[in-house]
């Protein structure tokens, strides 16, 4: 067994709601993109390796978990942690992040020491085969919510599948003699509608891997919710990735000039979007009146949502099209 295992450096980018929403409610997205703080301690990776799930790392199996913390001013630490999320459910990634939260430390100058509370991901990526260089670029195309409703399984009783598929990859993204290394549940044949998706999904993969003169491998999480139930209905999404997004000098250019003109050095503004095929942000309209109100910051985070395009597949392990979201963008004048 070879066990590569890293910290995942993305936080902010999403949380779906610890409860469901309803149907015409958008999902809340987090300020979007967002970045950890400066930690002054992380664990190490034989830390790392000490906690990883004994059964996930025999498959070649990865994951990811989404805890809550708090911050203690004085030093950075956090303390009272709950997993909000982890993919894949019940493999052993939320309490093995756990195990983790006690080796970080946040830089107490940090925004996050200020605040008392911090939302942290962990990332776990191991490979089974020393001969394979494993991949995890973000996905270019991926199937569609309607690609999953129609291969969802006969035998599913409506219940949500998880499978990990180990597949190789082409030199052009595509995956090819996939097989199913972990499923839950087990008695459903979700790794055969799963298997039946695998040729709908494209990854981008970076130049140094193409490089690489070793064999290319991914490891594809697919959640496969009933087309008749809450999950697939509400186009709920978690744990995107963002492929476009603002940068910090086009969010300066946006800044509302009634806002400017009052000595507002910030606010942050919410647009309510529709998610394409594509993963763009479209048909964007302004969700309240902003922070400060009235002041244009809505409507600036309409201009900014415009640009952005997640990837058609989550972290999580499911489709992005159709998804109502709401986006929080928060801006800075670059006069403050």
């Amino acid at each position: 067994m070879l066990a590569a295992i890293a910290v995942a450096a993305m936080v902010g980018a999403a949380q779906a709601p610890e409860t469901p929403v309803t149907s015409a409610g958008p999902i809340n997205l987090l300020d979007a993109p967002g970045g950890l703080p400066r930690f002054v301690q992380r664990p190490t990776g034989q830390e790392f390796a000490d906690v990883y799930p004994h059964a996930a790392a025999n498959l070649g199996v990865g994951g990811r978990a989404l805890l809550h913390c708090e911050v203690a001013a004085r030093d950075g630490r956090l303390a009272k942690c709950r997993v909000i999320r982890e993919a894949p459910v019940d493999a052993g990634f939320g309490g093995a992040a756990l195990g983790l939260a006690r080796f970080f430390r946040v830089d107490p100058q940090s925004d996050a020491a200020t605040r008392g509370e911090l939302d942290l991901p962990i990332g776990f990526a191991t490979s089974a085969s020393a001969d394979e260089q494993l991949t995890a670029g973000p996905w270019l195309e991926a199937p569609t919510f309607a690609d999953i409703g129609a291969a969802y399984p006969d035998i599913g009783g409506g219940v949500t599948g998880q499978v990990v598929l180990h597949c190789a990859l082409e030199r052009d993204g595509r995956l090819k003699a996939c097989k199913s290394i972990y499923m839950q549940p087990t008695d459903r044949e979700f790794d055969q509608a799963a298997l039946k998706l695998s040729h709908l999904f494209r990854m981008k993969i970076d130049q140094a891997a193409l490089n690489s003169h070793q064999p290319l491998a991914a490891n594809v999480l697919v959640r496969i919710a009933a087309p008749f139930g809450a999950e697939y209905k509400q186009r709920r999404i978690a744990d995107p990735v963002w492929l476009a997004s603002p940068s910090a000098a086009h969010l300066a250019e946006l800044f509302p000039a009634q806002a400017a003109s009052k000595s507002v050095t910030e606010g942050v503004g919410m647009a309510d979007c529709t998610v394409g095929v594509d993963g763009a942000l479209t048909a964007c309209q302004p969700s309240g009146e902003g922070d400060p109100q009235k002041l244009g910051f809505s409507e600036a985070a309409i201009k900014a949502a415009g640009g952005m395009r997640m990837a058609p597949w989550t972290d999580d392990g499911g489709p992005v099209d159709g998804a109502q979201v709401r986006v929080p963008i928060r801006f800075t004048s670059v006069a403050q």
